[in-house]
């Protein structure tokens, strides 16, 4: 149920990404940007994978609790982190502040 949601809230961002940019911009930079966050969420998701099998077994700790919901658990989080620097406006001196 937990891959799902979260699943479920990456696709949505999928549809943000391609409406914002799509609105600001033009075409082709929605289809970029879509494809860009597209291959991040696949890379990482495997990577995340990958890293989440040292510390969690391969059935996972409950029913509801699987392998793959604490991978796309650490991608989200990780996604959340990178988008607000990668997607965030203005000029790095407002930033700093």
């Amino acid at each position: 149920m937990i891959e799902v949601i979260l699943f479920y809230a990456h696709a949505v961002f999928f549809v943000y990404i391609f409406a914002k940019n799509y609105v600001e911009q033009n075409t082709t930079s929605a289809f970029l940007s879509t494809i860009f966050v597209i291959i991040i969420f696949t890379v990482g998701w495997t990577f995340s994978a990958f890293v989440i099998g040292f510390f969690i077994p391969d059935e996972g700790l409950t029913r509801v609790l699987t392998k793959a919901s604490f991978s796309l658990g650490l991608l989200t989080i990780l996604e959340i982190i990178f988008y607000n620097f990668y997607f965030s406006k203005g000029t790095p001196e407002q930033q700093v502040a």
